[in-house]
């Protein structure tokens, strides 16, 4: 299987899963109050994403201009963001997984949970062509980690 088919599959499971969890939860509460819940909460997605634009960066570089590192801020600042975004998906489920990012611990290990993910996926080596005929490997770090557990 392709991995087209496999991204295919998921958004077409998760479809399904949300359209149930509406269901039951407009079964629970009635279809207008469901309904007012996710318009409600694609409004805090909205200002939530709306509001980080703008401060994550002035915050970035008053740490700068200070000589302490951003970094902790970046990641609390894309927790925001994500959390934001996900509001913005109807869908009780994102809504959740949103909340989730608003906890202030959790938003740290999600966004590090995110960011080993990615590290692992995008680091390795890769060989390319240079100007010449000979084939260089280079072994190179995608995402580098605002933060280190046990030294590690």
């Amino acid at each position: 299987m392709g991995i087209l088919a496999k991204i295919f599959f998921t958004i077409l499971i998760y479809l399904f899963v949300e359209i149930y969890v509406f269901v039951e939860v407009s079964i629970r509460i009635g279809f207008f109050p469901a309904a007012i819940l996710l318009i409600s909460f694609s409004i805090i997605g909205y200002m939530i994403t709306k509001r980080i634009k703008g401060v994550s960066f002035q915050k970035a570089m008053a740490d700068y201009s200070k000589g302490e590192s951003p970094s902790k801020n970046l990641v609390k600042t894309a927790g925001f963001f994500i959390s934001g975004v996900l509001f913005l998906v109807p869908g009780f489920i994102t809504d959740f997984i949103a909340i989730l990012f608003l906890i202030p611990f959790l938003n740290f290990y999600l966004v590090y949970l995110i960011l080993r993910y990615f590290k692992n996926k995008f680091a390795g080596s890769f060989t390319y062509q240079n100007d010449g005929n000979d084939f260089e490997n280079k072994t190179f770090t995608f995402i580098s980690l605002p933060f280190k557990k046990n030294g590690k």
